[in-house]
């Protein structure tokens, strides 16, 4: 049922969102190597968020909500 994929979907994105706050809470930024041998799945999502941002300015279909927009501006992500 497609509201069970949205909410799985919420799920692995905030699991992703706590996962970046460690990493700043431990590196003090944002900036997620993409291949970071901490965690590459950090470092993959990091990078697709930027992707999604993207193709949101381009007036693209995109899972980038302004909630989402704004939680990650909130906490120093860079575009």
């Amino acid at each position: 049922d497609a509201s069970g994929v949205g909410r799985r979907n919420d799920e692995g994105w905030m699991r992703n969102f706590e996962e970046l706050m460690e990493y700043k809470e431990k590196h003090g930024d944002c900036l997620v190597p993409r291949m970071y041998e901490g965690n590459r799945n950090l470092g993959n999502w990091v990078n697709t968020q930027r992707q999604v941002y993207r193709n949101k300015r381009k007036a693209k279909t995109t899972r980038m909500t302004e909630e989402r927009k704004h939680m990650l501006e909130e906490i120093g992500f860079v575009w």
